[in-house]
């Protein structure tokens, strides 16, 4: 298959390498002037779990680098892996170059397919995302983990829940390269509460001053569960359905001493919290559209968000 990566971060490098690895065709696209950088291949660090042992891996992936796409290219399937308020910048190009390629958006997403049905047609999109892999940038080095925890998949699914020959196509594609697919019927639902899953802990940490103190003080985990909660109900405001929430997400209708104890020896885990420096550092932006989307659409609905609102001037330093 010939695969477009359309977004050369974390998520979108990784899975172009274990497709490379499975034999896949791959090109990864990139701007203009970091082409340089690319082209002696992107080194990777990645801790694969998906073993009986976790295994250590040191590589250089060096995919096919293009600055450019046009129909011509005759790509079978674009993942698009930009951030989501990168989206509307990346609409046009797509809908101008795609050609006959399915479009797979990898991305965070808050509204659905409101925004992109206003350039592509739906039989030329679907959705997924990555809960397998994570990881943040070391300068030039993608460091990613490949979890084994059999709950953490990819996810894929068509916006009005069919399972299609392209959705089952994909899914073979994610198998042979070992990510764990996961076929969802209301994947716009999930990625609904997925994109407010974050937002309460990230708050907490801005206003605590760094993840570590944050993950030591037991009032500030206390005050991320009871954020996260709030942007739950927000989600329920808006008439998504609870049970197309990521299994996590359900677990927040546990005692609140329980949950503290739980999120406190989570957040301790070194690999979380460079999971969280490393996205409040390099993704700020991102995550702060998705706070104020969030804090926006509760006030809206008049839902009651008195904590996730008291982050706002962390959010806006």
């Amino acid at each position: 298959m010939k695969i477009l990566i359309f977004g050369a971060g974390v998520i979108g490098t990784t899975y172009g390498w274990q497709f490379a690895k499975a034999g896949q065709n791959v090109s990864l696209l990139v701007r203009d002037e970091k082409k340089a950088i690319y082209e002696n291949g992107i080194p990777i660090h990645c801790r694969d779990e998906r073993g009986k042992k976790p295994q250590q891996e040191q590589t250089v992936f060096k995919p096919k680098i293009v600055t450019a796409f046009s129909p011509e290219d005759k790509y079978d399937l674009i993942l698009v892996c930009v951030k989501s308020n990168q989206l509307e910048t990346a609409l046009p190009v797509l809908a101008k170059n795609c050609g006959k390629a399915d479009v797979l958006f990898f991305q965070n997403n808050w509204w659905g397919d409101q925004l992109i049905k206003g350039y592509l047609q739906p039989e030329q999109y679907f959705f997924g995302f990555s809960r397998i892999v994570g990881g943040w940038r070391n300068g030039n080095t993608i460091e990613c983990v490949i979890f084994g925890n059999s709950v953490m998949s990819t996810l894929l699914g068509e916006a009005n829940g069919e399972v299609t020959p392209r959705l089952e196509k994909t899914q073979a594609l994610i198998s042979a390269a070992g990510l764990r697919p996961e076929v969802s019927t209301d994947i716009l639902s999930w990625l609904k509460y997925h994109y407010v899953e974050y937002i309460g802990a990230c708050g907490a940490i801005l206003r605590a001053g760094s993840t570590r103190a944050f993950a030591d003080r037991k009032e500030a985990v206390r005050e991320a569960i009871l954020a996260t909660r709030e942007a739950l109900a927000v989600c329920r405001a808006r008439g998504v359905p609870m049970k197309a929430a990521p299994f996590n997400l359900k677990l927040y209708s546990l005692p609140l001493p329980l949950l503290v104890w739980i999120g406190q020896k989570q957040y301790q885990e070194p690999n979380m919290q460079s999971f969280f420096e490393e996205n409040l550092r390099q993704g700020f932006n991102e995550i702060a559209d998705q706070y104020h989307n969030v804090i926006g659409e509760g006030q809206r609905l008049n839902a009651h968000t008195p904590i996730l609102r008291g982050f706002e001037p962390f959010f806006l330093q």
